[in-house]
């Protein structure tokens, strides 16, 4: 079975939105005990996050039709999770990276139908 750099980078990128997904609620959880606790006080975390899952869900979906706006898509997401839940990003933003680069160099193939 072939699969495609598109595919593959859509793969990449749809685990890296799961692991995204998974950090976001467990660091937002962790803040909202810390806040009942009087220990934090940062908000926001959860929907911020939540954004830029949507992204990378968009991202890694779009680059099989648009290789281009995929990958920035991803690219932005990937970044944009260090500003939300810190070092705890370099869990899954190299997958979310691997699937722009992925998506990226696959740009310049063309569906093939399968008989």
């Amino acid at each position: 079975m072939r699969l495609g750099l598109r595919t593959l980078g859509m793969i990449s990128g749809l685990v890296g939105t799961g692991i995204a997904l998974i950090l976001d609620i467990l660091y937002s959880l962790a803040h909202v005990l810390g806040r009942v606790t009087n220990i934090s006080n940062d908000t926001g975390h959860l929907w911020w996050g939540l954004l830029f899952v949507i992204v990378a869900l968009v991202g890694s979906l779009a680059g099989l039709v648009n290789a281009t706006v995929g990958a920035l898509l991803l690219v932005i997401a990937a970044i944009a999770f260090f500003f939300v839940i810190g070092p705890w990003a370099l869990l899954t933003s190299p997958f979310m990276l691997l699937g722009a680069v992925l998506i990226y160099a696959g740009r310049g193939e063309r569906m093939q139908a399968t008989a």
